[in-house]
């Protein structure tokens, strides 16, 4: 009896490090920039680039955290993700009007292609981004829904 308790707690704890693994290399893959690096990381590349501008305090961003981060995952490098401390970096949420946090801002070719404000699904997001990847026009082009 004793070796079946063992056993069962010794799976349990393997099983709860490999899921806290997993989770790690997840969270590592929105890097959070500032000032000094955006126009670097964000304005010259050649990426779709979608930037969240979040605070620490905000519950609805500490929500979407979890959610850029799957779509990160999902996206297997054809684009980069950031996000932003609003509050660390003020003159980034004033220079793209960022009123309302979370907002989501999509960047291709150094411009702002489209924007989000509030919660979004991941897959609002993913057809978002695929929408900016090369060859396809711009979301926000006129006669093309939203």
């Amino acid at each position: 009896m004793r070796c079946s308790i063992r056993y069962a707690l010794a799976r349990d704890v393997i099983k709860g490090l490999r899921l806290a693994i997993k989770k790690a290399k997840m969270k590592n893959q929105v890097l959070e920039i500032n000032e000094p690096e955006f126009e670097a990381q964000v304005l010259r590349s050649t990426q779709p680039v979608l930037v969240g501008f979040l605070t620490g305090w905000s519950k609805p961003c500490q929500l979407i955290e979890p959610v850029l981060d799957e779509v990160a995952g999902a996206c297997n490098g054809n684009a980069k993700f950031f996000k932003v401390n609003v509050d660390d970096n003020p003159d980034l949420g004033t220079i793209y009007a960022v009123q309302s946090v979370p907002t989501l801002i999509y960047f291709f070719n150094g411009a702002v292609r489209v924007k989000i404000v509030g919660m979004a699904s991941p897959k609002a997001i993913l057809a978002k981004l695929q929408s900016l990847t090369p060859g396809n026009p711009p979301a926000n082009e006129p006669g093309r829904p939203q």
